[in-house]
């Protein structure tokens, strides 16, 4: 039986990937006292619009390659540290439940201090600087991929946490959209701040684009434009996502675990251009070859993306859809959603 009346800290921020599967377990805790620590990121305005408590520190994050304003990141991470502190003393939560990212570590540190319980998340292929340290902090570690349950004991593999709204029976039509359904119908995602790189090869010939298929693109928050097509659907941003999965025969797009798992759950073929190693840590690289070594999607290189590339890519793409999706459902993705609920409700009852 659950116990009411409890507080739990969320913390996790920098993209939607590290919030909103914070969001999609807050919706089912609303029975207990929460709070969010963050930064001004992205995560400031998507937390408060749900309605939770937030309160934010001036959190930093190591830049690759740039050495000399990486010398005062210690001395950055030990402030973040004491102002999470100063919070937590405040508000007392009797659990933290962290998604990762750099603004989560420094709670995780003042949490640990505190002799506060964390529950912590790890979406990628391998773990994240922050991760890889605040596993060390975390009473559990819950991951997405089975192979890192191996590494030490405090971790349990959960699988993602995705939102009841990716339930094809959940699912709600409220977009209005310009649609030919004689034509296969394209997801374009970017991430959630958008990608330019794949907004231009979108542009760069939209009509040829428009005239074989009907195109779905979220630029971004910010990254709109004037471009027009026929069967052209350009959105900067929108809360449902399940829904524009829902119609799309191929989602093209980054490698995030977010979007990949999500397109994953719905049986849906991807082809990705996952940010390239000199952008990142190699997350979406790796995430990108997990699903195409077992047929569930194609890959396109960023370094090789182009109007013409990415045209030449979707046509490839789209007579092997059928077997993405028999591929997609042997591998019985579900969500972890309930696992990570259980997990939380333990902890607090030993609170």
């Amino acid at each position: 039986m659950k116990k009411k009346n409890k507080t739990i800290c969320f913390t996790g921020g920098g993209t939607l990937g590290h919030v909103m599967p914070n969001l999609y377990l807050a919706e089912e805790l609303k029975d207990n006292k929460l709070i969010y620590i963050g930064s001004s990121g992205i995560e400031k305005e998507v937390v408060k619009n749900a309605g939770i408590e937030y309160y934010e520190i001036q959190a930093t994050k190591l830049r690759r390659g740039k050495f000399f304003v990486n010398i005062r990141v210690p001395f950055e991470l030990i402030r973040a540290i004491n102002q999470a502190k100063k919070i937590l003393k405040q508000t007392k939560p009797d659990l933290i439940v962290s998604k990762g990212g750099f603004v989560a570590l420094p709670v995780c540190i003042a949490g640990r201090k505190l002799k506060i319980p964390i529950i912590s998340h790890e979406s990628d292929y391998s773990f994240g600087l922050a991760n890889k340290i605040i596993l060390k902090f975390s009473t559990i570690m819950c991951v997405n991929y089975e192979h890192l349950a191996d590494e030490k004991k405090n971790i349990i593999y959960t699988g993602p946490v995705i939102s009841n709204a990716f339930k094809y029976s959940n699912i709600k039509a409220d977009i209005k959209l310009d649609l030919d359904f004689n034509k296969p119908t394209i997801l374009i995602i970017g991430g959630s701040s958008g990608s330019k790189v794949i907004n231009e090869a979108i542009w760069g010939d939209l009509e040829k684009l428009c005239s074989r298929y009907n195109i779905i693109h979220l630029t971004g928050k910010g990254n709109g434009s004037k471009h027009k097509g026929i069967n052209y659907n350009q959105i900067e941003m929108t809360e449902n996502i399940p829904y524009l999965l829902s119609i799309s025969d191929l989602v093209v797009g980054r490698a995030g675990a977010g979007v990949v798992f999500e397109c994953a759950y719905m049986h849906k073929p991807m082809l990705l251009i996952p940010l390239q190693n000199s952008q990142s840590r190699g997350d979406q690289v790796q995430n990108a070859n997990y699903f195409y070594n077992l047929g569930c999607a194609r890959i396109l290189d960023e370094a090789k993306l182009t109007p013409s590339t990415l045209i030449k890519s979707i046509e490839l793409a789209l007579p092997n859809t059928k077997e993405m999706i028999n591929n997609l459902k042997k591998l019985d993705i579900s969500s972890g959603k309930e696992k990570m609920l259980k997990l939380i409700h333990e902890q607090l009852d030993k609170h």
